[in-house]
């Protein structure tokens, strides 16, 4: 049986990964962590990153999921989800990032923060509260190295309008990722057309044998 662990980013809650699962063949078993819940205030960014991995642990397990799993994440997800990948290799199958924030510095926290509570709006948008436990939590937190280490399947695709997740999808491809392109999408393409988003998910599943 294929399963599927989706990691949400900043902004949405991962109830933003229900229409996406609901594209998926029906056979697959999916989880969706919330990271919110893992996010603590005060706690420095490694002890952040083994609490929300831990987290996803705990999630697998009340699934009944023992087989590996394919990770998939959105933008600042990409950091726990190759966090996962690289302390627990015999949990993933294949990890697939969209628009891939790699690392996180204070005053980009602090822009994005800004940024995404200006556009928040519909059911999956997260409070400012939880948004600013999240973030504090990955600043200071940087991936590319350990992205090299990921051995399984991966591939890095971003939003042809999407210039940061590209420039991230490009880091990914330099340390051995496959690396694609969605077409005239922009970095929250999962939210809007996830009948595609879940199509790709397949198709690279499906190219790996997963």
């Amino acid at each position: 049986m294929t399963a599927v662990a989706f990691i949400h980013g900043h902004a949405h809650t991962p109830e933003v990964w229900r229409p996406v699962a609901d594209h998926l063949p029906p056979a697959w078993a999916v989880v969706a962590p919330d990271l919110f819940a893992a996010a603590r205030v005060g706690s420095d960014a490694d002890a952040h990153r083994h609490a929300m991995a831990a987290h996803i642990n705990r999630d697998l397990a009340m699934m009944g999921l023992e087989e590996p799993v394919i990770v998939v994440a959105e933008g600042l997800g990409a950091i726990p989800a190759i966090h996962y990948a690289v302390e627990h290799p015999g949990r993933v199958a294949g990890v697939f990032v969209s628009g891939p924030r790699l690392a996180l510095r204070r005053g980009e926290s602090m822009r994005l923060q800004v940024g995404a509570v200006m556009r928040r709006k519909g059911p999956t948008a997260v409070t400012s509260e939880q948004m600013g436990t999240y973030l504090a939590g990955l600043v200071g937190l940087d991936e590319r190295k350990a992205a090299a280490q990921v051995r399984v399947p991966r591939v890095a695709i971003a939003g042809e309008k999407d210039s940061v997740g590209t420039r991230g999808a490009t880091e990914l491809q330099g340390a051995g990722w496959e690396r694609d392109v969605a077409r005239e999408a922009s970095e929250d393409w999962y939210a809007y057309a996830p009948a595609a988003f879940a199509a790709r998910v397949a198709e690279f599943a499906t190219a790996h044998g997963l």
